[in-house]
């Protein structure tokens, strides 16, 4: 990655045509060449909740989904839950530090990230972490798209729910995961037990990871960039009839420390320690027309360090976290052809920050050193939603819904500002259409809403970022997006087609904007600086051939374009145009064991950012080439309890670095083993 000043130069314009040119040289192919079989297997068959709030099979929802159940998972060997979504198309990983998700170029901090339906917060301007122990996940649904009228806010880019392992049929089970990833010559360790008695199930999870500094194809160990974590959970359950109750909670402590390639700058997070305890309800048919009820209360705090030095410049952040959440959704069989669900949603956040500035490496300050700086902040998101799903006729489901919004935010104590209240109110909508013409296609149009409104720390909490003091602005709007899309899926059996079109028009945009230099220094300030409008084609594909080979492509063509309040345009936003993954699977039996491979590709095309920088009027550059890896993934079944996947990475040892995150690692291998009992 490279940076440099230039004089100010003007954007470039969207180019649909050549965007759909791609659409049809990518799928009329795919199509023409679809051939009938026998086998009733459905990879387009999963049922999800995402998109519509209401069970519904991947083929038949409105919404760009898609969902990863425990086989899929078992294919992957993975240091983290992110690295199950990197073939997912529109979906990127970024690596630096803690692994964060983008979906549709949007930022990390506009996707919403839920385990077992229960948002992650996170206040930071970098988005949430994904705490969970890739071991006890069963499976994962992603909406790609913004979708804040079903799964609430934040949800601009799309939504990630990740759900957890609870329940067991065997009165006593045990499995145990031992992972090595030989980039970072790291590990991860897994321990599970669960059992049944009656209608009372619990299990027990544990686990540790020690991922230490990468070692980057062509350069070398990259010091530091080491991440590591420790976590506990636990379930108990107890099912009566058609009613289900449970009690959760979980320990997950995480640390690390981003790479960055300049002498004396470092950033440190040793502390993002999570602890959250939730109680659950859940029924089936109460009542010929309540098909479901569920309810679901929790608490969480997270404590968090932040460590920044450049140069002489130290800053020391101490943030702790406390939220309160309740969630009920109701789903209604009112008349025969149609479904609606109700529901309502309550987060309460307490944020206290306990901060350090200071210009030269010395001790903390004392608490009257007016470096030193603190804030008690709250912010309080209530919202009642209805979505509805209406079968017009066999072939055609209508399905709209919207939500209310009400967000109160309070700065109620601080050494800087003084107290301070702000509020919005919001409706949103959704509206989609779904044809299904015969068994094995299915054409869809969407219009969805996403909305985010401003974290505690842009609306008041002062923040020291490499060598800039960035300020809060009590002032922000909240970002929105509306996006349209346009979907067809195909599925015979033999040959899958799963593809999107999309428009997403975002405004309000919330950055930092530089100001001008004071005596204290460089500063930032959080501004509604900008809006984007992102056009896009999504498609995953794959096609079963007469000897058991498969071959497929996951990928996305996106452009966005950067509108600034200074009247720069730009579609240079830092967003690969083309990224994604091809490659050949095959599932075969080796000597009477379930086996498979998968050799792929996975890369993207060059990307570029040019930012306006308000206080000279230059434009910033920031770009990466392009780049591609070779990569090989195997598992095998060793008998009936154990089971050993591998995967060799950048097979020809390439030297690249995607945009905005640490260099690729080295030629590698990974291996886990897992065994039940």
């Amino acid at each position: 990655m490279k940076g440099q000043t230039m004089t100010k130069q003007s954007g470039n314009r969207h180019h649909p045509a050549r965007l759909l040119a791609s659409v049809a040289a990518v799928t009329l192919p795919l199509a023409a060449g679809a051939q009938q079989a026998d086998d009733d297997a459905t990879y387009l068959g999963s049922i999800t909740l995402l998109g519509t709030g209401l069970e519904t099979s991947v083929f038949e929802n409105p919404s760009a989904v898609t969902v990863l159940d425990e086989e899929d998972l078992s294919r992957i060997p993975p240091a983290r839950v992110a690295d199950y979504l990197k073939d997912i198309p529109g979906v990127r990983v970024e690596e630096q530090g803690i692994a964060r998700i983008r979906i549709r170029g949007e930022e990390a901090r506009r996707t919403r990230i839920l385990i077992n339906g229960q948002a992650i917060t996170d206040h930071t301007t970098y988005g949430p972490p994904v705490v969970v122990d890739p071991a006890t996940v069963e499976r994962i649904e992603v909406v790609r798209g913004a979708s804040s009228v079903v799964s609430g806010q934040r949800a601009i880019g799309g939504t990630i729910n990740i759900i957890t392992k609870r329940r067991t049929d065997e009165p006593f089970e045990a499995s145990s995961t031992l992972s090595y990833f030989g980039a970072s010559d790291g590990w991860r360790i897994s321990n599970s037990i669960a059992g049944r008695e009656g209608g009372f199930t619990w299990r027990l999870n544990q686990g540790a990871s020690e991922i230490g500094n990468r070692h980057a194809a062509g350069i070398g160990e990259l010091v530091p960039s080491d991440v590591s974590d420790r976590n506990l959970s636990g379930y108990m359950g107890y099912e009566f009839g058609n009613h289900w109750i449970g009690l959760e909670a979980q320990a997950f402590d995480l640390s690390s420390n981003v790479y960055i390639a300049q002498p004396g700058f470092s950033i440190g997070l040793p502390k993002r320690d999570l602890r959250k305890i939730n109680a659950f309800y859940e029924g089936t048919d109460l009542t010929p027309w309540l098909t479901s009820l569920k309810i679901d209360a929790y608490h969480q705090t997270i404590d968090r360090e932040f460590r920044n030095r450049f140069g002489p410049i130290r800053s020391d952040s101490m943030d702790e976290q406390a939220t309160y959440g309740i969630n009920a959704t109701a789903e209604l069989q009112l008349t025969e052809n149609s479904r609606t669900i109700v529901g309502a949603q309550y987060e309460n956040d307490f944020l206290d920050v306990d901060a350090t500035n200071a210009r030269t490496i010395l001790p903390p300050p004392d608490p009257s050193d007016p470096l030193r700086r603190y804030e008690e902040s709250r912010i309080v998101t209530t919202s009642v939603f209805a979505q509805n799903e209406i079968t017009l006729s066999p072939q055609w489901a209508l399905h709209f819904g919207g939500r209310y919004y009400h967000v109160e935010a309070d700065l109620e104590q601080s050494n800087i500002n003084a107290p301070t209240s702000q509020s919005d109110d919001r409706f949103l909508v959704s509206a989609g259409i779904v044809w299904t013409p015969n068994d094995e296609w299915a054409l869809r149009g969407l219009f969805s809403q996403g909305y985010n409104y401003p974290t505690l720390n842009q609306l008041f909490s002062e923040a020291v970022g490499g060598r800039t003091l960035v300020l809060p602005n009590p002032d922000l709007k909240a970002e929105t997006a509306n996006n349209f899309e346009l979907g067809a899926r195909f599925d015979n059996g033999a040959t899958i087609l799963d593809t999107t079109i999309f428009y997403t028009e975002a405004k309000d945009y919330i950055d930092r904007q530089l100001l001008p230099s004071d005596a204290s220094g460089r500063r930032s300030q959080y501004r509604n600086i900008s809006q984007a409008e992102t056009l896009g084609l999504e498609i995953y594909a794959e096609h079963r051939l007469a000897s058991g080979l498969t071959p497929w492509v996951s990928g996305a063509l996106i452009e966005r374009e950067f509108n600034y309040a200074s009247g720069f345009t730009s579609t240079h936003s830092g967003t690969p145009f083309v990224s994604g993954s091809v490659g050949l699977r095959r599932d075969f039996e080796f000597r009477g064991m379930a086996a498979s491979f998968d050799l792929f590709a996975t890369g993207e095309s060059h990307a570029k950012l040019l930012e306006p920088d308000a206080s000279t009027g230059d434009i910033e550059v920031t770009e990466s080439g392009g780049w591609s890896t070779v990569n090989l993934r195997g598992a095998l079944e060793l008998n009936k309890h154990a089971t050993v996947s591998l995967q060799l990475n950048n097979i020809f040892n390439k030297q690249y670095e995607p945009f905005d995150q640490m260099p690729g690692g080295e030629r590698s291998l990974d291996v886990v083993l897992s065994a039940r009992f």
